[in-house]
């Protein structure tokens, strides 16, 4: 073997980043990435042109999860990020602000000063453990799919009484799973993509429905999870295959589930919420299906899809570019 060929062996180039999946770029501001997927058939959409991060020259899509977060008020949400962030300067003898005090922050030009100050209230808020829920809620879902793609179990004891709990829960009512993760695209807001936790069939009426796991120990409002559902249910595309060239969009099955008889939504379009708290055992809820009124979802996400459309016009710093309906009146 030459050095040559050793070097080879050593050196070869890393893999680069898959093609499809979830990237940085946002084009409304909201935090976490947007899907670079392809578009479905019918879109008529401008495509991006290939690029060295975007070889294939996919198109990138607005999450459900932040559309629906356009129709609430986000006043209790940023004030617990802001205490989070407060907490966890202090957290560890204030080694994070030690760590903030030493950079030069003042000789940075303003969108360094802003990516930076991001980038440190992050870490802040994961110190005072303000990401601790959502991360514990990730290993939830994950251990959900995990079961219902394989048969086997993870997790903790713990989680493993809210696995089974869950899985009694839908076969009382009469459910069962058809599919698990699944990747959709919705028209909303120039093309939104999400994943569905799972779709589920009733035993006695053959109706297909949604369903999402929510680990939350309680909720501030309906809202959002109604409008993601919505979007979840009524998306035209679900994604076939892998995440890769070889996968495509196909047209989804209609859903059709209507609330049980009896209900205050008897009759009505439903999806489903599987509400498990993260911590069961005494005093706590188990695992506990709720209909979800689809029709006031549908309102949430045609509200919210505005709201962002409103939202960028109002970012618009010249106003020579707002069109004039939206002008104010003399």
């Amino acid at each position: 073997m030459t050095a040559t060929d050793l070097d080879d062996d050593l050196f070869s180039p890393a893999e680069g980043k898959p093609p499809y999946g979830l990237t940085t770029e946002d084009a409304w501001g909201n935090e976490g990435g947007r899907y670079r997927y392809p578009a479905p058939p019918d879109w008529a959409g401008r495509t991006p042109k290939p690029s060295a991060t975007n070889p294939l020259g996919l198109p990138t899509w607005m999450r459900m999860t932040n559309l629906v977060s356009a129709f609430s008020d986000q006043e209790r949400l940023q004030l617990w990020l802001t205490w989070k962030g407060m907490m966890g300067l202090r957290a560890g003898d204030g080694v994070l602000f030690d760590e903030w005090m030493a950079i030069d922050v003042e000789s940075a030009d303003p969108k360094t000063q802003s990516k930076w100050a991001n980038e440190m209230a992050e870490r802040a808020r994961a110190m005072a453990d303000g990401d601790a829920a959502g991360r514990r809620g990730t290993a939830r879902h994950k251990m959900m799919d995990h079961y219902l793609t394989t048969g086997y179990e993870t997790g903790t004891r713990a989680m493993r009484v809210q696995l089974r709990d869950a899985m009694a829960a839908l076969d009382a009512h009469g459910f069962d799973v058809v599919r698990s993760e699944f990747k959709v695209w919705h028209p909303a807001a120039g093309g939104t993509m999400g994943t569905s936790d799972v779709e589920i069939m009733c035993r006695h009426t053959g109706q297909l429905g949604i369903l999402d796991w929510k680990t939350q120990t309680r909720f501030w409002t309906w809202q959002e999870p109604a409008g993601q559902l919505f979007g979840y249910d009524s998306a035209p595309w679900t994604w076939q295959g892998p995440p890769d060239p070889t996968g495509r969009w196909v047209r989804a099955e209609p859903h059709t589930l209507v609330g049980r008889p009896g209900t205050k939504l008897a009759g009505k379009r439903v999806a489903l919420v599987a509400h498990m708290p993260q911590t069961p055992g005494p005093g706590r809820l188990p695992v506990e299906l709720h209909q979800v009124d689809l029709e006031y979802g549908r309102a949430v996400l045609e509200t919210a899809e505005r709201n962002v459309a409103l939202r960028s016009i109002g970012r618009s710093q010249a106003v020579e570019r707002m069109p004039a309906e939206h002008l104010p009146r003399p």
